[in-house]
């Protein structure tokens, strides 16, 4: 089994990077997505970008919430256009040069759950193993 990529506490809630830990991350990797939404003036767009982890949280929300928001402080424009949907060419790019995969969001949400639930059966086969130990050690009852 792979080395754990994610961090959680003892009942299975996702532990985020710190802010540093972020911070660090922006100097060697960056986030590639696909953004979708309404410009300004109501036309529609498309845009790849590269995204500095510190700065995903905060683009991911307001994206989620459809605030408005200028793409650019928030990453990189790698390729974009005005319509609802990417070409096939600005797709079949973004998989040539990143290996961009529109499906990782979903395929990393599945990996999480499934660390999730590892880590939860680990930490209760620990709980159950550390109350036998106890118990073994404990006297009978009556005994001096």
């Amino acid at each position: 089994m792979n080395k754990p990529s994610f961090k959680f506490d003892d009942q299975g809630k996702f532990v985020p990077p710190t802010k540093e830990e972020q911070l660090k991350a922006d100097e060697s990797a960056a986030i590639v997505v696909l953004s979708k939404g309404t410009q300004a003036n109501g036309a529609p767009y498309w845009a790849y970008m590269a995204i500095p982890p510190s700065k995903y949280q905060e683009f991911h929300r307001l994206s989620k919430e459809r605030q408005a928001f200028n793409l650019e402080e928030y990453g990189e424009v790698i390729i974009c256009g005005c319509d609802k949907e990417p070409p096939a060419a600005a797709k079949e790019q973004m998989k040539a040069e990143y290996d961009f995969d529109e499906e990782f969001s979903k395929k990393l949400e599945a990996r999480m759950l499934e660390e999730s639930k590892n880590h939860i059966e680990k930490v209760e086969d620990k709980r159950i193993m550390d109350i036998v130990s106890m118990l073994k050690k404990a006297k009978p009852a009556g005994s001096a």
